[in-house]
């Protein structure tokens, strides 16, 4: 049995106010949805494959099922601009640039390994997908904007020269 008890932990976030600067000065300069696309969207995938291929690897799997398709085969990573109906989640702000998601097909399967239920006990691993790449995600996202922002920025100016 897995009783997965999340891990509280702090991050110490420093430099978002350059990070806005620039992605204000980029929605100035090019489209603003394209630059996020070309940029935060991109980071943020990258930075969350770490916990795709965790939760791939940790998700249950019946040797037994005669069916075609298992949880993991159903694992997902998406990064994209928040859209209305993200905004509904308590998780998501209007003010968010980009999301990343790791997820599984939603279902009864799914959501019963998540979490458990009467018959079923819990077998986490999206969650702790995440608990154990959270500092990793954090480093990768930093290096990432770091990198692709200014490419991006000296691609665009460019691209206006010719």
């Amino acid at each position: 049995m897995n009783n997965y008890t999340p891990n509280p932990r702090t991050f110490r976030l420093e430099g978002f106010a350059e990070l806005e600067t620039q992605l204000v000065q980029m929605g100035k300069m090019f489209r603003a949805d394209l630059a996020a696309r070309q940029t935060v969207v991109k980071a943020a995938k990258t930075a969350m494959q770490g916990v795709y291929t965790s939760a791939v690897a940790n998700a249950p799997y019946d040797e037994k099922s005669t069916g075609p398709i298992h949880l993991r085969n159903t694992i997902r990573l998406d990064a994209r601009i928040p859209n209305k109906s993200d905004y509904k989640s308590i998780h998501v702000s209007e003010t968010d640039a980009a999301i990343a998601v790791v997820s599984a097909k939603r279902s009864a399967v799914s959501l019963s390994q998540e979490f458990g239920n009467a018959t079923t006990p819990m077998k986490a691993f999206l969650r702790p997908a995440l608990d154990r790449n959270a500092e990793e995600v954090v480093r990768i996202l930093k290096t990432e904007l770091a990198q692709v922002i200014p490419a991006y920025i000296a691609k665009m100016n460019k691209g206006k020269k010719k």
